[in-house]
């Protein structure tokens, strides 16, 4: 099996963009942390900031209304088709690179277990959306994705007990975390708690804890000097498959011939266009910036609901958000002074 590729190892220092932002950032490297020499905003500055903030709006806007569309459709079939969709499109994109690098027998393992991960965090991300309130599903997989990689760092590739800092951190999200469960089962969210809204809940737990060990994996990947384009054309396969045991076939071609232009939709604004965007941003931006951007996601996501006649507006919702926002905001910090 052979990949193309155009450069050798790639990663951040000590810092984490999340799984399919990190995806791209062997694409174009951040400036120099000195390339404000006038103390003014540079250009492409400006611009990485803009295409980050894009980002964010664009799948919130595109979870929001996911989970609009899965009360009433098929979600299996829904997903089945966009990640086909998406597939093809890095598969395509990663036609475009140079050069050759044979892939060895550890680097397979990984991307199979990449590929196992990554349908655990999307399809759990978008049944969480299905069944939760899609303001605290994104809060989950803001906060549990950065704190828990830092655990699993120094699990997998033994970097050592975390400092004081990221356990206090860890305990704060955890307890957040449990206000946001109880918002919900205390019938204080968006969402009225329903039969299967705990599954929702627990998906998307599950989902920000593996986006965490997605991380790790795309890591491990640019360490033996796979690009971005590569990682991402790659890595849909499990989620593809596991779908193709999930889906009923016979609602296929109907769900498709009355709602092409709903799946289409979803498969652009929620997974295509945010990681075309956020590439974008990486190439400008360091590291420390993006994160703080995509910090603002959770809220960003609950201004959304307004547009959804089915979530009612809940302070309670809107609270939490700003706690987890604020804790990952101090989190994202606290690894930039450690790296500086």
């Amino acid at each position: 099996m052979t990949f193309q590729t155009k450069r050798g190892p790639c990663g951040t220092k000590g810092q984490s963009v999340g799984a399919d932002a990190r995806a791209w950032s062997c694409e174009g490297r951040a400036p120099p942390r000195g390339h404000r020499k006038t103390g003014r905003l540079t250009s492409p500055f400006a611009l990485g900031v803009f295409f980050v903030a894009l980002y964010v709006v664009v799948s919130a806007a595109g979870e929001v209304y996911a989970a609009s569309y899965f009360q009433q459709a098929d979600v299996f079939v829904a997903l089945l088709l966009s990640f086909a969709m998406v597939c093809l499109t890095f598969n395509m994109l990663a036609r475009h690179e140079r050069g050759k690098a044979t892939v060895a027998n550890w680097s397979l393992l990984v991307f199979v277990a990449l590929n196992a991960v990554t349908a655990i965090s999307w399809i759990g991300l978008f049944i969480g959306l299905k069944y939760a309130e899609p303001a605290i599903v994104v809060a989950f997989m803001v906060a549990l994705g950065p704190t828990a990689t830092v655990w699993l760092n120094a699990l997998i590739r033994r970097q050592g007990v975390p400092p004081a800092s990221d356990i206090v951190v860890s305990g704060t999200i955890a307890t957040i975390g449990s206000y946001m469960v109880w918002i919900s089962a205390s019938g204080n969210a968006g969402v009225e708690w329903g039969p299967r809204s705990s599954f929702g809940i627990a998906l998307a737990i599950v989902a920000g804890l593996s986006l965490a060990l997605t991380n790790i994996l795309v890591k491990l990947l640019f360490d033996r000097g796979f690009s971005g384009r590569q990682v991402l054309a790659h890595r849909f396969y499990g989620t593809i498959l596991l779908l193709l045991g999930l889906v009923d076939h016979s609602s296929i071609v109907s769900e498709i011939s009355q709602h092409w232009f709903a799946i289409a939709t979803i498969g652009l604004s929620t997974i295509i266009v945010p990681l075309l965007l956020i590439q974008q941003g990486i190439r400008r931006l360091e590291p420390f910036t993006v994160n703080m951007v995509l910090s603002s996601a959770p809220v960003i996501t609950f201004l959304f609901q307004y547009f959804d006649s089915r979530i009612v507006p809940s302070s309670h919702t809107f609270i939490g958000n700003v706690l987890i926002t604020a804790v990952a905001v101090g989190n994202i910090y606290l690894q930039y002074r450690r790296s500086a």
